[in-house]
């Protein structure tokens, strides 16, 4: 089997899951329904859905020939071990990053977490100082999966992430973009990336906004419901699979009822301040590599 051809590989709550949504729309362009396998990203175990290459390469297996195969998982970029398997495994891969103003990225993220149970702190001022602690293996949510994600300052450090990506790859595999830029003319950057990776035009024009911050209205359900799916007791999974045979599929009901779009927390200014003067050496890395200034940013 031919390896995978591109990568959307980060950041986090930086537009990669629209742009997933976007490209596997696009009729010579397979992306697999598990978004983020994170398979490479063996510097993060708890993260991974799935650990063998024969598995991986099972997600491909309805690719038709003429269709350029991606992958989308956000963590590649702030794994220190990712790229260089990828490169091992597909030398020619391409690489897009987006790249997003890292104070707001980083309190999404930490939104995300909150959602998908990976974190149990609901002030991100809290989550934020319990990073030196967490590292020790400290006061980690019984529910995360990957305590590695819960460093959120190495995340998104892009001070030194940026630097090694461009190193590691020539400028013809590798595309940046700016969050703010990109969906301020998507459609012009959608083109960009077709030019990258040499598909034809879909005449794509509709870009809807996906993957918003969100909030769990009841942490304790979406608990249990883990618990539940995690245990897979016999009764479970008997129930489910006669529900799914009618159409009817009660995670997904569930997950809709306890959602609530569009939350975003608010940050005192003390610690906003805070924030944006620990991110300036990423901000100015940024510009730096991109040769210019990102007035969104700079706002």
């Amino acid at each position: 089997m031919s390896s995978v051809d591109f990568f959307i590989s980060g950041y986090p709550k930086s537009g990669t899951t629209a742009l997933y949504h976007y490209l596997k729309d696009h009729p010579d362009v397979f992306l697999p329904d598990l978004k983020e396998p994170h398979f490479f990203s063996v510097d993060f175990p708890g993260a991974r859905s799935v650990t063998s290459i024969i598995d991986y390469e099972k997600l491909y297996a309805d690719a038709t020939s003429n269709q350029l195969k991606g992958d989308a998982s956000a963590s590649v970029i702030h794994s220190s071990e990712a790229i260089n398997h990828i490169l091992e495994y597909a030398p020619q891969a391409k690489f897009i990053v987006l790249v997003r103003e890292p104070v707001a990225a980083v309190r999404s993220f930490h939104c995300e977490l909150l959602y998908n149970l990976n974190e149990d702190e609901t002030d991100f001022e809290t989550a934020w100082n319990l990073q030196s602690s967490r590292e020790k293996g400290k006061k980690n949510p019984t529910n995360c999966k990957e305590s590695a994600l819960l460093q959120y300052a190495t995340t998104f450090r892009y001070r030194e992430q940026l630097p090694l990506f461009f190193q590691k790859l020539p400028e013809e595999q590798r595309l940046i973009f700016v969050f703010e830029e990109f969906f301020s003319d998507p459609r012009n950057a959608y083109l960009k990336v077709l030019d990258f990776l040499e598909l034809k035009d879909d005449g794509r024009t509709d870009f809807p906004a996906v993957n918003m911050s969100k909030k769990l209205r009841f942490r304790s359900l979406a608990s249990y419901h883990r618990q539940l799916v995690d245990s897979n007791i016999f009764f479970y999974r008997i129930t489910k699979n006669m529900l799914s045979r009618l159409g009817i599929h009660p995670s997904h009901m569930l997950a809709r009822l306890n959602l609530k779009k569009g939350y975003k927390q608010e940050l005192s200014p003390q610690f906003y301040s805070e924030l944006r003067k620990h991110f300036e050496p990423d901000i100015e890395t940024v510009e730096q590599l991109l040769g210019h200034s990102i007035q969104a940013w700079r706002l």
